[in-house]
C-alpha cells in the first residue's frame, strides 16, 4: 500500500516511523513533530553495568568507560540485544512506548533476506511494543520525492547508504528488481551503479519519463550528474537525502501531519 496514510487512520497521534540505519537511527512521531537522530551505537559493558546509547555512548567510549557495539552492519542486524536496548532507550526517554496496536513502520534494505527482515521486525516490536511493519527503504525514499509510485512504470532508485548501496527498479508500486552494489568508495561506485541501472532498463521502453532517484546518507555531490550522463535518465534527488527514508515512512503513516524536519536532538537515556 504505497499511498499516503495507508498504514494509519487519519488523526491518530500514537505511531512511529523508524529509519534504522548502520550509522544513524532516526525516529519520528506526531507527538514529537520532529526527527530524533542518534548514532546507531551502544556503550555495551558487562551485565549489570551502566550502558549508554547514541551520542552518550560515544562520550562514554571517549572516556574509556565501555566498549562500543554497533547493532547493525551493512544495513542489517548484527547484534540483536544491543539493537533492542538502543531502541528501547530512545523510545522510553522520549515517551514513545507504544500500545500493542500502535502502528510502527521501519525501513529495511530491499535486498535484505526474509530472516534479516524478521530480525528487525522482532527487535522493533520488543523495543516499542507496537504493531510493526517493514517497508523497503528505497520505496520510502522514493515517496519522499512525491512520485506516484502506483502509476509510475519505470522508476529506478539508487539508495547510497553507509555500508550498503542498493539499486532498485519500481514498477506499478512494487519492487521488481533489486541489487546490492558492493564498492567501498562512493565515487568509484558510480560506474557499477550505472551498469545495474542499464540492466534494469526494459528493452521495450514504456511511454513517459525515465526517472532515476538518488537518495541515502552516503550520496555525495557530483554523483547525480555522472549517473545522469551514464544512464540517460532524468535524475531527481530529495531536498534532504539523509531524511528521505523517514519522510517516506511518515507519508505512509499519515498525510495530515507535518512532515519531519531537522531539529535539536531529543534527550538521551543511558
Amino acid at each position: 500500500m504505497l499511498t499516503p496514510g495507508a498504514y494509519a487512520r487519519r488523526g491518530l497521534r500514537h505511531m512511529l516511523a523508524i529509519d534504522l540505519g548502520t550509522s544513524s537511527v532516526r525516529i519520528w512521531s506526531p507527538t514529537l513533530g520532529r526527527v530524533i537522530e542518534e548514532p546507531t551505537v551502544v556503550a555495551w559493558g558487562p551485565p549489570g553495568s551502566r550502558r549508554a546509547v547514541g551520542r552518550a555512548a560515544l562520550d562514554r567510549a571517549a572516556d574509556g568507560d565501555a566498549p562500543l557495539v554497533w547493532p547493525l552492519r551493512d544495513g542489517v542486524m548484527d547484534n540483536y540485544p544491543a539493537c533492542v536496548h538502543l531502541l528501547r532507550v530512545l523510545v522510553t526517554v522520549n515517551d514513545l512506548v507504544c500500545r500493542s496496536g500502535t502502528p510502527v513502520l521501519v525501513g529495511v534494505p530491499a535486498t535484505a533476506t526474509l530472516r534479516q527482515q524478521n530480525l528487525v521486525r522482532a527487535a522493533v516490536r520488543r523495543a516499542t511494543g507496537g504493531r510493526v511493519t517493514v517497508v523497503e527503504e528505497p520505496l520510502a525514499a522514493a515517496l519522499a520525492c512525491r512520485i506516484d509510485l502506483a502509476r509510475a512504470e519505470d522508476v529506478v532508485v539508487v539508495d547510497i547508504g553507509h555500508g550498503r548501496t542498493e539499486v532498485v527498479r519500481v514498477a506499478c508500486g512494487a519492487v521488481t528488481d533489486a541489487e546490492r552494489v558492493d564498492v567501498a568508495n562512493a565515487v568509484d561506485q558510480v560506474p557499477a551503479i550505472a551498469a545495474v541501472v542499464r540492466r534494469f532498463t526494459p528493452r521495450s521502453q514504456p511511454a513517459g519519463p525515465r526517472r532515476l532517484l538518488i537518495t541515502g546518507g552516503g550520496a555525495i555531490s557530483g554523483v547525480a550528474a555522472r549517473l545522469a550522463a551514464l544512464t540517460n535518465r532524468s535524475v531527481t534527488m530529495p531536498a534532504n537525502v539523509r531524511l528521505a527514508t523517514i519522510q517516506g515512512l511518515t507519508l505512509l503513516l499519515t498525510a495530515g501531519h507535518e512532515q519531519p524536519t531537522d531539529g535539536p536532538p531529543g534527550p538521551l537515556g543511558q
